[in-house]
């Protein structure tokens, strides 16, 4: 039999999906051969892959709530996020789309960014609950100029960047990536919201989960080592962004030795597979978890904008166990498979007893 179906609670091809979606018929190519799988070692197995030449199969028993583990679950996170159970993670990293950045619909869209603080305002409260008493959440956001997104290829003449200092070529993403069409939300009953003002956006997020009950513990400022270019502008070029730690509790986790510091300085970087612009690279979630002070399979990862699933690549290759959350079906396509190749490529680091992988040629 060389092709076969079976029901599998909570998994459909490439995706993760809750509720009785995830009871669909998954379409997955099964290889029967002796002493390799047959029937009763089939239903010991919650997941069968089969990927070129070589037989995978990752055997797991654990699931977070309806959530399988290293996995990213298709859907709108607010919704996902309440089918987790109360105390369940332990970490909460994660970059949220930023105002006016985004292309498709959803978070990041909005045209009042008042809306947009609200609607993040309501996922990080969703969180609360579901934050064990010690847990920890780390936000990198970035801010807005209330100005419309408008750069272009010819644009690239202004910039003085790039390893020669004559500036990055006019086909570099920072001018040739889709742009949002995002204009400037004036108001003039709120003087912040006038036209050229740096909006401090996560400054007032960061505001808005202190009122809702989170304890706001410090900011760190990755310091990128290759920014985006900007034009000629009257107003510092960025070359930094902040990523905020909050906790739930007073009594949270966090490494003591070495400390913590507060400038971390490394690159952005580039991944195979489909483009996700706005992805952070691996050593910022990296740092973020083991900041925690602790790992190994009962730390829980949640990242409820999984994006590229570069949160989740990270927790695994700490042995912590991982959860994501993304609505865009063709990211959580591209993240799943991102996370099974490393889970598969990184047998040393696997040593947790909840999974156990073999591969057999076929």
């Amino acid at each position: 039999m060389a092709r076969g179906q079976a029901g599998i609670d909570g998994y459909v091809g490439d995706h993760v999906v809750a509720g009785n979606q995830g009871r669909a018929v998954c379409q997955l190519r099964f290889i029967f051969r002796q002493n390799v799988i047959d029937k009763t070692t089939m239903a010991n197995y919650k997941y069968l892959m089969y990927e070129g030449d070589n037989l995978k199969r990752c055997e797991t028993d654990k699931t977070i709530g309806p959530f399988p583990i290293n996995c990213v679950a298709q859907g709108d996170c607010l919704h996902l996020i309440s089918e987790l159970p109360d105390e369940s993670i332990d970490v909460l990293v994660t970059s949220p789309p930023y105002w006016g950045q985004r292309l498709s619909c959803g978070m990041g869209c909005e045209e009042d960014p008042r809306e947009y603080l609200n609607v993040l305002a309501h996922v990080f409260s969703s969180v609360l609950p579901k934050l064990k008493e010690d847990g920890i959440v780390w936000i990198n956001l970035g801010d807005a100029y209330n100005t419309p997104v408008n750069w272009r290829s010819k644009d690239s003449e202004y910039s003085s960047l790039g390893a020669d200092k004559n500036g990055l070529s006019p086909e570099n993403s920072a001018y040739a990536k889709p742009r949002a069409k995002r204009r400037a939300f004036v108001d003039k009953s709120q003087l912040w919201l006038s036209y050229g003002n740096l909006l401090a956006l996560p400054n007032r997020l960061v505001l808005k989960l202190c009122d809702i009950g989170y304890l706001y513990r410090g900011e760190v400022i990755w310091r990128k080592k290759n920014p985006m270019p900007e034009g000629r502008c009257r107003r510092p070029h960025r070359a930094h962004e902040s990523v905020f730690l909050l906790a739930k509790s007073e009594h949270h986790s966090f490494r003591t030795t070495p400390p913590v510091k507060s400038v971390w300085e490394f690159a952005n970087e580039k991944i195979d597979g489909k483009t996700h612009f706005s992805r952070f690279p691996e050593e910022l979630p990296r740092r973020c978890i083991a900041a925690f002070g602790k790992n190994g399979p009962d730390v829980v990862v949640l990242d409820p904008f999984s994006g590229s699933g570069t949160t989740g690549i990270a927790a695994i290759k700490l042995d912590c166990s991982y959860i994501g959350f993304e609505i865009d079906p063709k990211h959580v396509s591209a993240s799943n498979k991102r996370l099974r190749r490393t889970i598969f490529d990184d047998v040393p680091l696997f040593t947790r007893s909840a999974v156990s992988i073999h591969s057999e040629q076929t």
